[in-house]
Order: C-alpha cells, then structure tokens, then sequence
C-alpha cells in the first residue's frame, strides 16, 4: 500500500514562511502538555488555539506565543483555493479547524498503523 503524502497548512506572515503539521512528537508533546484528544469537543473554548498551537511544535517549535495567537486571529477560516461555506445557521464554516482536526486524525492513524501492512511475520503462543 502506498503511504499518501500528509495534509500541512503553509502560508506566509509577517515575511516568514509557515509550514503547520503534526508529527508523532508533536501529538506525544501536546499530550504530554494535557491536551486530551477524546476530549476535544467539550473544549470549546481552549481546543481550536490548542491544536492550532500544536501544529507548530514540527516546525516552529520557538515560535512565541504571542505570534501564533497573531496568526490564529489573522488566518481566515477558509483556504484560498475552497469555496466558502455556510452552516445553517448562515456562519462561516471554520475549514480551519476542520483542516487541522483531519491532519491530527493521519496522524494517529500513521501512529496506530492504520491502513499499513508490516512485513515482519508473528505468531501467538502460550
């Protein structure tokens, strides 16, 4: 089975280039900083700058504070190369987040093996 590239989110600010992903040790960083993944709906208020923050760790691991809440408020919530949505409730569907919610779901799926074949043979016994 061919592995398929990762989804990253790059885009330029304040003269710099970004290059947002996850990677096994940033998952394992973000746990290990609290963030509970099965939990992340009933952070409503935390989760989006949260995981936001966390797709920096790959790298820009140094990146301050302060400019990544920069950039979060700055993005819009729609790539340039989407259509823009709206729920039923006429707000802007957050593509952001949805974005970034997918690319934590490749990868855990790349850390369980999900998807993948090993070539190593094993057997059970007592």
């Amino acid at each position: 089975m061919a592995i398929t590239e990762k989804t990253r989110i790059e885009f330029d600010y304040g003269g710099k280039h970004y290059k947002l992903e996850y990677t096994a040790n940033s998952l394992k960083k973000l746990e290990r900083a609290g963030v509970k993944f099965n939990q992340l709906a009933d952070m409503v208020f935390t989760a989006p700058e949260v995981v936001f923050r966390g797709a920096f760790y790959a790298n820009h691991p140094a990146e301050k504070e302060s400019t990544i809440r920069e950039i979060y408020k700055s993005l819009k919530r729609t790539a340039d190369d989407m259509e823009k949505e709206v729920d039923e409730d006429g707000r802007e569907v957050d593509f952001l987040m949805q974005t970034l919610s997918d690319m934590i779901a490749e990868c855990v799926d790349e850390l369980t093996g999900r998807g993948e074949q090993g070539n190593v043979g094993w057997k059970v016994t007592k």
